[in-house]
Formats: C-alpha cells, structure tokens, sequence
C-alpha cells in the first residue's frame, strides 16, 4: 500500500515532466468528473509512516499538512498581461510572487507550480466560486515546470518566484475570463498555500461593443475636528503626505488620461484649508492636553495637487460632513439636511469650481421613500441623479446579466433619475488590498468581472457601468493608478464621464425596500436628540456673533452627524460631549455682569453692564430689562444706542431709569437678544435695594438741622437775657415753675422761660407721637422746640412746657413713667436675627382737654425733633403707630393714653424718629384721642428710618388705645407695613 501511495503521489510530477502535448487537456478543457477523478487519484490514499524512510520523503516533526497549511504563505506580485492574446507579447500568461514558510521547521521538496483551466466561465457567480476555491479542487490543468523552493523550504525562509505558460498552451482559445491557480506542495506532493486569480484573453477586433464605465472617485473621510480650531487628532497630515491614502488617491487621478467624477466631502477641504493656512490644534478626544501644530505643508501640497488634477475631470458634492441623511430622516430633523447641503459651498469655494452636475449618494447606497424625498425636494439637487447600489436598492433583472446603470426611481410621485453602482466591484476594490498578495489580486478579479460583464451581451451597444469604491477607499496607489490606467486600455471597456453616462437611456427597474436590519446600523435617535439641542444653543450663539464667514459652531453640529459615527458609539459620544461644553464655555461670555444695586430715594438709575469676553469675535446684541414686580418698581426706557455692537473684550454699560413705590428689595429681570429678537442665554437677575433717603428726606433733614440752630440761638438769647437781669438785680430767672421741663435729659440745661420775646407762646402743641405711645399732655405755655437740640439717641415723644405736671419725677422735669430710660439707645436697640433697621413712620395725633399725666409705653429709646405753633388748648398726644420692634418684627399699634388738666391749643407738629428693629420699610399710622379740656388741638409728625433687615410681616390693620382721663377716649391706628429684608 506504501508504494501505491507514493506511486500516486508521484503522478503529477510525472506529468509534469512530460511533453506539453502529453499533458494538455483538450480544448474542451476538463469535465467535472475529469477534475474529480485526478483529485480522487492524488489522494487515493493517506501517505503511510514507512513511506518517510524513503530519501527524499522524509516526513519532519511538524510537518504534515495539516501543520504546514496557514503556516507556508503565498503571495502573488502581478499577473500578466491584462489582455492576453494568441500571438505576440501578449501570448504568453506570467505570474509572480513570494512564498515564506512560518512553521519554524525545514520543508523538504517544497515546490511552487500553475494549475489552470481551458474553459472560459460563463457567469459573474461562477468567477465568485472560483476565487473563494482552491486550485487543486478546481483546476485540473497542472504546470510543466515547477519551481524549487530551496530557500522557502528553511525555517522561516522566503522565496520569490515566477511561472509562466503560454496562452496556447492552458487552453485559452477565444474572448473570455480563464481561471489559473498557483500552488505550493510539500515533498509528499500535499498542497500546503494555493490561491486562484483570473486572465482575461482579449477578443478580437469588433468581436465586442464594449461597455462605457464611469468611475467615481471618493474623497471622503471621517471627522477628524470638533470645533474650528480643535482637531482630534493629526492623521489628516499623515494621509495627506508622499505615501498616504488621501495623497495616493489624488496622484493616481492626476497621473493618468482616463476621466473620474470626484465625489468629495465639503469638510475634508474644510480641515484641510484650516490646515494649510496656519497652526492648528491637536487635542484627543479623551485627553485634556492639546499640542500646538504648525503650518502642514502636506495639507498645502495635497489641495495644490487636487486642483490641478481636476482641471479636466468633473465633481460632485457630498452635503458638509457627509451626513446620516437617513437618520436624520428618520428622527424628523430635516433643517440638518438642509444645513449640510447649503455648506457645500465649501468645495466651490476651495476648489475655484461649481459641481459638474449636482448629485445625490446616500450612505451604503440605500435609502427609503422619505429620505429620497427629502433629497430630491431641495433646490440643491435639482433634476441631478441619485447614486444607488445596484443590487441593494433595486431587483436584478431577469436573464442573468447586468443592468445598466441608469435607471429611475419613483419619488414623491415623479420619476427622478438613479446611477447605480456595481456592488460587486465596490465590494472587490473595498478589501484589504494593502494585504500581501492584495494588489494584482483586486486588479485581475476587477478585469474578469467587467470582461464578464461584456461578454454577456457583448454585441449589445451603449451598455453602461459606474464603479464606485466605498467612501474610505484606501487602496495603494499604484493600485488606484493601474485600475484607471486599465480602464481605458483594455478593449471590452471605454472610460466615460459620469454625467455622461447618466444621460444614456435608462433601463427600468424594479426598486427594494429599504432593508429593516440597516437600521441598527444607523445614528441612533438619543445621540441626535442630544445633538439638536446642542444645535439650537448653536443657533442661539450664531444669532449674535456680527460678521462672521459662516455660521458659527454650525459645522460643528455638523460633523457630529457624520454617517462616519456609525459603528463608533464611545467616539462620536466624546465628540458630542467636547463641542457641547466649548460651545457653553462660548456663550457664556457674552453675559450681563451688574448685580446688585442701591437706589437712594424712590427713583434713581441702574447701571447695566454687558461684557463680550470672546477672543475674536464682535457680537451684536440687545438689552431688553422687565420689572419682576411693576406694581413697587417701574422702569423707564434704557439710555443709549440699541442694539448694541461690543468688539473683543469690549464691556459697555447702559443706564436704565427706575421708580421704587416703598422700600425694599426689587429685581430687573435683562434678557440679552440677538438683533432679531431672539433671547440669548438665561436672564440675569439684577437686585435693586431702596433705601428711601431721597428729596423729601433732604428736606426734612433740611428742616430738622434748621429747628436745631433755631433752638440754639433761641436758647443764647435767653441766657443772655438772664445774665442782664440778674446783673440789673430784678430776681428773675426767666422761668417759670414746671414740672414737665426736659432740663434733666440735657445736663445743666435751665427751665425754658414762658413769653421771653422770640420764644412761642404758651398753648404750643407737643409733637405727635412717632411710634411711641400717648405721652403726657403738654402743660399750657410749653414750647415745642424746647427739644430741639436734644442729643441723638434720646426719646422724642416727650412733652415739654412750663404748666404744672403730676409725675414721680415731676420736680425733675422728666415726665412720670420715662424715668427708666438712660440717656442714649435703649438696649433693645441691638441689631436682632433678621438683622437691624431704621424704622419710619409719620402719623398725625390730636387732643383735647387739659394736661396731664401719661406713661410712654415705647421699648427703644430714639431721638425726635419736633416744632409748631398754635393757639388752643393743648392737645392730648394722640395715639402712636410706633411699636418696640421686638426680634426683627414690629408688633401692633401701641394704646393711647393721656390725661387732661388744663387748657391749651397747639398747631401741627413734626417729628422724626428712629429704632433698632429687624427690617427695613415704609410704615404709617395715625391717632387721636380726646380729654377733658375744653378745646382741642391737633397735631402731626413724621419720621424717617431705613436699614437692612429680614423679610417682615405685613404690619396690622389697627389698634385702639385705652382711654384717657378726658372726655373723649383715646384710640389709634395702625396702617400696614411694608418693605423688604436683606
């Protein structure tokens, strides 16, 4: 059995070493029952172990089959010719490559050899077949001359090689595409590499109308920018360089005669421009460091190349950044689309050159109803075609041939013109060519298929075919430049523009359904929805920026909508994330920065600061300020120019006219707007604080100091007076006895003189009560100012005169009930939790009967002024709305309480006071209250407060006060509170 099998093994060496005509199988080439019984033959049985002590088939450790296949690697250098012929340079089939053993062991006998077959395929599904098979399985036909491979055969060794056969000799007859194997066998004669490639013979002259092919030539590639200026990384620089794909493509399309349709992404000129005109940065997407790139010279030779290759050759442009038009469709953002295609004004601007002939080409080819009705119904498009896949867009026809490629589609309810694309030459031209082996592998099968497309119909005229390679062709480019270089040499094709060849007739075609599972491919809607909003901040920041060449951050969003994201979730995620937070960082320096503000009096201006604090660009905008509460502070028209134009670092400033209706706090809501009148950005809150000094308090300060030096001079003008008439030696003092005199509340002071010349007469009246309840009435005779000069701090609802007053303290002339107030603040004067306040109020008082005695009910000790003149009884003080403010809250309207003695009149009176408390506002009162006196009087005070404090209660409604001695009971009121803590 050994020697049978070694006698079996040996059979194709035998035949190889035999005369041509000993070997070569009729023109008819091999039967499938041929080929199964030589395959049967060379296996008929396993190599036994004897069979290895023979010299030269000694079987190493390893080196079985099964070890040595993937292991023994074959690659194929080039094919040739690309048209083969019967006579001539062209009779004669030429193969070389390289073979290179990774088993680690020596290969003994290792032999390379051509195995062919002289019956031309007769379909495109059979050239499939073959290319995915193996030569000794369907090849039958073996080379005479195998090639030793003794360097090959070591350990880790290579070898390059070359076979050749002349065409008469492997059966090529007549025009069609011949199948030819190169194999690698052991010393057992075990096929251990293999592969199958393709020779294509030429037919003869007018055998064939050949078919006219227009090739689109892709300039795509991923998003490589963020932002303007922020680049991802530097791989554009490298593509662009001598021996990069970018470069590669441009040079093949240069350096050769046959026409191409450029179809380019709008933002790849974009970077590239942004590129050549100066630094850039570089900044990845997970990193926070950048690095500072100068000036490509790459990018600057590559547009310079590019413009000079298309001097002759047309272009289409794709929308900006190629989107997912499909996605976007399908998530209803149609604007997006509409966006993309406006900025491919990018490429004419760039290239010098409007678009050959505008033209759709959605991604992977397919595209529903809806998405194909969105392309068509923009002007951009116009009557230009759609380029489609061929076999994924539409059905095959029937009879087993290739369609043109022209073709039409109903959309919208109108037929529009569709290219389609041959998917299997896309699909060839896509693998990995830069593979071993790649190159005359892609260019032999790219031969035979369109050999094959000719020959079956080969006498029919005006056949069409575009080839299109994906976006991200990369193919190596002497590749790219021999595939248009055989395009127009090779006689079964003629090389055409694409616009030409979409104005051949069309050949009707049944339309697909766009495939469900291509969803799951698409951008997903999350990620878009994430992406519109960042969109339309975008267009809020565009709204405002003044001159700029394009819209800002538009590009941006853009690029995030990129078909390239597809498949790259975690990348287009980082991408999104770096545009949102530059663009935040972006707006947020156009701001409002005034913030709080104090307002003195009822009216007054706030300042309105807006800043541009963008490094390069001037921004126009708008100040549109509202009152948060109308009703306590109005606003009138802002000063200035509006809109309003801020350069680079500009910050401008605009007054705006307000009245405040009481105290307090009140907020300006300014909402900046674009010229047009959109808002930009959130409002700024700007807080106003009244603190109510304004005119009136000017003038009743004004009145106050006047009273002050009045009852100065007045007060010299008595010690003058007293010091003559104790000189004269007439015993008089001046005075008259009193027990209500303020004498003790300023040290040293003398009694007040009742009738002195300059003084008032007696029955003038005391001033209201401010806050502080019904003191005592105020005796006949007294003065008004007789407190004027009172120091601060003191209680200003204190009586003065001349007439007799009932009181503990009465010999004093401290009024009965006030002994317990030391000169100065009382101590629950004391700043409380809601922090501390001046407290204003004004209320008027009126009384009558005679005088008497009273208590002052009041917490806080404050200072009061107070001055009038009047005849009449005097009045009783009336009822007070002040009230001891008590942990920051004032508590209701004090009592009234008084009693009459004798008679007197006084006129209105006024009076200022002030009190610790816990907020600041505006609050007003008002009391009466009667004695027994036999006439009445009236008067009325006012007083003035502000500071800071917590957020009060409203004040209440009213109060009584408890009755007096006198006729008529006393009461008061109280109106309410209001204001605003800090």
């Amino acid at each position: 059995m050994g020697r049978v099998a070694a006698l079996a093994a040996l059979v194709p060496c035998i035949l190889g070493s035999a005369a041509p005509g000993a070997f070569a199988l009729p023109s008819g080439g091999t039967t499938a029952t041929d080929a199964k019984i030589m395959t049967s033959a060379l296996a008929a049985e396993p190599a036994l172990p004897d069979a290895a002590a023979e010299p030269g088939m000694a079987a190493e450790p390893g080196t079985t089959r099964q070890a040595q296949q993937g292991k023994v690697t074959l690659a194929l250098a080039s094919v040739s010719p690309k048209a083969a012929e019967a006579t001539g340079k062209r009779a004669k089939v030429q193969i070389t490559g390289t073979v290179e053993n990774h088993t680690g062991h020596q290969l003994t006998g290792l032999t390379v050899r051509m195995r062919y077959s002289g019956t031309p395929l007769t379909s495109r599904s059979q050239i499939e077949r073959y290319a995915a098979g193996q030569p000794s399985a369907l090849l039958a036909g073996v080379g005479r001359k195998p090639v030793p491979l003794a360097k090959a055969a070591a350990p880790n060794g290579a070898q390059a090689f070359a076979l050749s056969a002349k065409t008469g000799d492997i059966g090529m007859r007549g025009f069609g595409v011949y199948p030819v194997g190169v194999e690698v066998v052991n010393a057992a004669q075990e096929v251990v590499a293999g592969v199958i490639t393709f020779v294509t013979f030429a037919p003869k002259a007018g055998e064939v109308k050949p078919v006219k092919v227009g090739w689109v030539w892709p300039l795509i590639d991923r998003q490589h920018r963020t932002t303007a200026q922020a680049f991802t990384d530097d791989d554009l620089n490298t593509q662009m360089g001598k021996d990069g794909r970018l470069s590669g493509l441009v040079n093949a399309a240069a350096t050769t005669k046959t026409p191409v349709t450029w179809a380019i992404d709008p933002a790849l000129l974009d970077d590239a421009t942004q590129m050549a005109s100066g630094s850039y940065e570089v900044q990845a997407l997970r990193e926070d460091a950048s690095a500072k790139k100068p000036k490509s010279a790459n990018a600057e030779n590559w547009l310079k190349t590019l413009k000079q290759a298309m001097r002759t050759d047309s272009y289409f442009s794709l929308p900006y950044a190629d989107p997912d038009v499909v996605a976007l469709v399908r998530n209803e953002q149609y604007n997006q689309i509409s966006l993309a295609y406006r900025n491919m004004q990018v490429a004419t601007n760039v290239l010098g050159a409007l678009p050959s002939t505008p033209m759709a080409w959605p991604p992977s080819g397919v595209a529903g109803p809806s998405t194909l009705k969105q392309l068509v119904k923009g002007r951009w498009l116009g009557n230009g075609p759609i380029l489609m896949s061929s076999d994924k867009a539409f059905t095959p026809p029937t009879g087993g041939y290739t369609p043109n490629a022209v073709t039409t589609a109903e959309i919208d309810n109108r037929s529009h013109t569709v290219l389609t694309y041959d998917d299997t030459l896309s699909d060839i031209l896509d693998q990995n060519t830069q593979a071993p082996g790649g190159k005359a592998l892609t260019e032999q099968r790219f031969l035979a298929e369109t050999a094959m497309i000719t020959a079956e119909r080969p006498q029919t005229a005006g056949r069409t075919l575009v080839v299109a390679p994906g976006r991200h062709w990369n193919p190596p480019a002497d590749l790219a430049r021999q595939l248009l270089a055989d395009t127009t040499s090779v006689p079964w094709l003629k090389a055409e523009t694409l616009d030409k060849v979409a104005r051949t007739h069309p050949e009707q075609r049944q339309q697909k359904s766009y495939p469900d599972e291509y969803q799951g491919y698409e951008l997903g809607p999350g990620y878009l929805d994430q992406v519109h909003r960042i969109q339309q901040e975008a267009n809020s920041f565009a709204s405002i920026v003044v001159n700029s060449p394009s819209p800002v951050y538009e590009r941006a969003v853009l690029r995030l909508e990129s078909v390239s994201w597809r498949g790259k979730p975690s990348a287009a995620y980082a991408a999104r994330r770096r545009v949102s937070s530059e663009l935040a960082d972006d707006t947020g320096r156009v701001r409002v920065i005034s913030g709080q503000t104090g307002l003195a009096g009822n009216s007054g201006m706030v300042h309105i600061t807006v800043a541009n604090d963008l490094p390069d660009q001037t921004v126009r905008v708008i100040v549109n300020v509202a009152s948060e509460n109308t009703a306590k502070l109005q606003i009138g028209k802002l000063e200035g120019r509006s809109p309003i134009d801020l350069k680079p670092g500009d910050k401008v400033t605009r007054n705006l006219p307000v009245t405040a209706n009481g105290n307090g706090r009140f907020r300006l809501l300014v909402q900046l707007q674009s010229a047009t009148g959109d808002d930009y950005g959130d409002p700024h809150v700007i807080t106003v604080r009244t603190t109510g000094y304004g005119r009136t308090s000017l003038v009743i300060t004004g009145g106050a100091l006047a009273v002050l030096f009045v009852g100065v001079g007045v007060r010299a003008m008595r010690a003058r007076r007293r010091r003559k008439a104790e000189a004269a030696g007439d015993g008089r003092t001046g005075t008259e006895p009193a027990t209500g005199a303020p004498g003790p509340y300023y040290p040293g002071a003398e009694p007040l003189v009742a009738g002195d010349s300059g003084l008032p007469e007696p029955g003038t009246g005391a001033p209201a009560g401010a806050g502080i309840t019904g003191g005592p009435g105020t005796p006949a005779g007294a003065s008004a100012t007789a407190v004027a000069d009172a120091p601060a701090g003191l209680s200003t609802g204190l009586p003065a005169g001349t007439g007799p007053a009932t009181g503990a303290n009465a010999s004093a002339g401290i009024p009965a009930g006030l002994a317990e107030y030391p000169l100065g603040p009382a101590e629950d004067a004391a700043p409380t939790e809601y922090g501390s306040a001046e407290y204003r109020s004004s209320e008027p008082a009126s009384g009558a009967g005679t005088p008497g005695t009273g208590t002052v009910v009041s917490g806080a000790a404050a200072r009061r002024h107070a001055s009038g003149n009047g005849t009449g009884p005097t009045p009783l003080p009336g009822a007070d709305s002040r009230a001891t403010v008590r942990d920051g809250r004032p508590p209701a309207g004090a009592e009234p309480s008084a009693d009459g003695a004798d008679a007197g009149a006084g006129p209105p009176a006024s009076g200022e006071w002030t009190e610790a408390g816990g907020w600041f506002g505006t609050r007003s009162g008002n009391g009466s209250g009667s004695g027994s006196g036999t006439s009445a009087g009236s008067g009325a005070g006012t007083g003035h407060a502000t500071g800071p404090g917590a957020e009060p209660d409203p004040g209440p409604a009213s109060g009584s006060g408890n009755a007096g001695n006198g006729t008529v009971p006393g009461s008061g009121t109280s109106a309410d509170g209001d204001g605003r803590g800090r």
